[in-house]
């Protein structure tokens, strides 16, 4: 094995150009910016470990990519130690405040909302305690009281002390360096915020051509949030201050800094996760006073609704203060999970468990394409490949509303075990027909049973539950839309490093631009709104809102190994609820089809975790709308083509006749990434 940072080589074409995997047979790091990539392929090329690089690469994400992940936001890593073939599963994911203002929903006004003495003031005239807190979910979604706890930082730390090399301190200078000397405004970031063309936005809505993209829109499409631009902190750094209509992003190519990041990420380098979450520390009073101080008063003010096709647009910044306190960073955890693990086409799959449901999607449709003989269609674009995976991920959806969520607080697990047994799978795969869904019909959901997160421990089911430990949720310091989650974004990267170790990791601040809030150079999540909205099912919901709870995901980093227990695929998506079906295209096309990575990822998406079939417009599949329709009796409404914008990275591994390993790395040509390695 050979250890020399200058032999590190980036993918040709990139970014937005890969048309082929770069290949190596030492090394490889892949993610969604080449500049994070070049960060991590030095970290591995100077003797460090997957997660040594992993961090360094999650640095450079935060400064370059701003408005998908970062110190921020939370993450999920799957983990794969070669010298004790172990695979293990990590949850870094944001939490909610112990303090939930005894609201039962993250949309019910608390008393603090209705109070009308300063600082308070009421959010808006008429709220009462327990009522909406605005006419639909968008306006308290971009606001910080949707912002969890992050986990990110807590999440590397504790995988990091497991198998990292290189010291924490020698992992963040690229990153730094990146935020205080510059780094480009992207094609990518550009279109996160504005249109030049007609587009659609990270939840699949239109985009006028010459409009900014707005923060939020309502699900009936009758009213929109304000443009990205308009949101202050996002608007100070981010965009054209010369813009009237402030909506406009600074040019491509533009150079930014950031130093308030880069002294948080100083502080993070020279003192560790400790520093990040101490309660008396900068970081956490930046967080905390953003959060709660400085989004007072209260507002929320939503114009009178428009129509479908000409929704009104909000001029008003809804300001909804959090209920965060400085304790709830220190009683953070990270937690280590036991994989969800199951064998597909002869490959055996470990992924992320509850609450990601992602990795349930993904074990449950490829189960499903394997029952319906999918490997017969040999490429993703026949209609029949296009109608079963889509079947399945519609039936994969019904199912997993009803039983993904927090683990800590019901019986989530076994529900999901019984459902992905073969029994299930086969019952399920016999209801795909010639025919369409008109209605996607439940599953064997089973009945929920809750749980006392007070007492809940992560490993419990692990073979090595036996030894001493505590792997507990994170507890207080004393002791239903379609979209209702399906809002993330995010960012992925996959490594192997030179001693076989492997990494997939998907960090996230959930929607684009998280809550469209910025604290020591932090843009912060908006990660609450991933908890389900109603409240009919309050004593039973799986996805209900409570304190220090986490809300399901959709992430769902991976990690395959072939018949022989070889490694074979390092892979994870962002993109939101569609994210599993990205990673079971990817599956398909690599393992199952014999697609060159890139080939693999760049191919056209295709999701039903909406509830429908969709197929990415603009793309290869587009056209086959109308013939499916005709063909296997979708309506309008049932099958539409739609924005399903991923951000695959992936490694591929080949063995030769000796056994010798070449890694083929991929970056999905829809985002700014790249492959590195050799």
């Amino acid at each position: 094995m050979r250890f020399d940072p200058a032999l590190c080589t980036q993918q040709a074409g990139t970014p937005h150009g890969q048309t082929a995997g770069i290949t190596g047979t030492n090394m490889m790091v892949t993610s969604a910016h080449y500049e994070a990539s070049k960060a991590g392929c030095k970290i591995l090329a100077s003797g460090g470990t997957a997660i040594d690089a992993a961090i360094a690469v999650q640095a450079v994400l935060g400064t370059a990519e701003p408005f998908a992940s970062g110190l921020g936001g939370g993450a999920l890593i799957t983990y794969y130690d070669a010298a004790s073939k172990r695979v293990r599963t990590f949850d870094g994911l944001s939490a909610a405040p112990s303090n939930t203002g005894g609201a039962s929903t993250l949309y019910q006004a608390v008393a603090q909302d209705v109070s009308t003495t300063a600082p308070y003031n009421a959010c808006k005239s008429g709220l009462t305690v327990g009522a909406s807190i605005s006419s639909q979910q968008g306006n308290t979604n971009i606001s910080a009281r949707a912002v969890g706890i992050p986990g990110t930082v807590a999440v590397l730390d504790l995988v990091h002390k497991a198998y990292g090399k290189k010291a924490w301190n020698t992992l963040w200078d690229d990153a730094i360096d990146l935020a205080r000397n510059g780094f480009p405004m992207t094609k990518y970031m550009y279109s996160t915020l504005y249109a030049d063309s007609a587009e659609f936005d990270d939840d699949g809505n239109p985009v006028a051509a010459g409009s900014g993209v707005a923060a939020w829109v309502n699900s009936a499409n009758t009213v929109r949030g304000a443009a990205r631009c308009a949101y202050p902190d996002i608007a100070k750094r981010y965009c054209d201050a010369t813009d009237v209509k402030k909506e406009k992003p600074l040019p491509v190519g533009t150079l930014i800094r950031n130093l308030e990041l880069a002294q948080t990420m100083q502080l993070v380098r020279d003192g560790g996760a400790a520093a990040f979450y101490d309660p008396a520390g900068d970081t956490v009073k930046a967080i905390v006073k953003r959060t709660t101080v400085d989004s007072l008063p209260c507002r929320s003010v939503l114009p009178t609704a428009g129509t479908a096709g000409s929704p009104s647009v909000a001029t008003t910044i809804a300001s909804i203060p959090s209920l965060m306190a400085a304790a709830d960073f220190q009683a953070y955890k990270a937690v280590e999970r036991k994989p969800l693990v199951g064998t597909r086409f002869g490959t055996t799959i470990y992924t992320q468990p509850a609450p990601s449901f992602g990795g349930f999607v993904t074990l449950y449709s490829l189960g499903i394409l394997e029952r319906k003989q999918a490997a017969a269609e040999n490429t993703l674009d026949t209609p029949r490949f296009v109608y079963l995976a889509n079947e399945a991920s519609r039936l994969a959806n019904a199912d997993r509303r009803a039983v993904i969520g927090d683990p800590a607080w019901s019986n989530v697990n076994s529900r999901a075990s019984v459902l992905l047994s073969d029994i299930e799978l086969g019952n399920r795969a016999a209801q795909i027909g010639d025919t369409a869904f008109t209605t996607v019909p439940t599953g064997n959901i089973g009945s929920f049973v809750a749980a006392d997160p007070a007492g809940y421990d992560t490993m419990a089911a692990a073979a090595e539950s036996a030894k001493p430990r505590r792997t507990m949720l994170a507890k207080a310091a004393s002791g239903a839309s379609a979209h209702d989650e399906d809002w993330n974004t995010t960012s992925n990267l996959a490594v192997v490093d030179g001693y076989g170790n492997a990494l997939s990791m998907t960090t996230t601040i959930n929607t684009h631009w998280g809550a469209h809030i910025e604290a020591a150079g932090i843009m912060l999540n908006d990660v609450m709104s991933n908890f389900s909205a109603g409240t009919a099912l309050s004593g039973s919901e799986v996805n209900g809102y409570a304190g220090t709870k986490r809300p399901r995901t959709s992430i769902s980093p991976a990690i395959a190994f072939d018949g022989s227990g070889r490694l074979r695929l390092v892979w994870g998506s962002a993109g939101g609820g569609p994210i599993p079906d990205y990673i079971v295209k990817t599956f398909m096309g690599n393992v199952v089809y014999g697609l060159d990575i890139q080939a693999a990822v760049n191919a056209p998406n295709f999701t039903g975790q909406n509830g429908i079939a969709e197929l990415e417009a603009g793309s290869a599949l587009a056209p086959l709308t109308a013939d499916m329709r005709t063909r296997y009796g979708y309506t309008t409404g049932t099958l539409q083509a739609t924005g399903l914008l991923s951000g695959i990275s992936g490694i591929a591994v080949t063995h030769d006749a000796n056994g010798a390993a070449t890694y083929s790395g991929a970056a999905d040509n829809r985002r700014s990434g790249a492959a590195y390695g050799y």
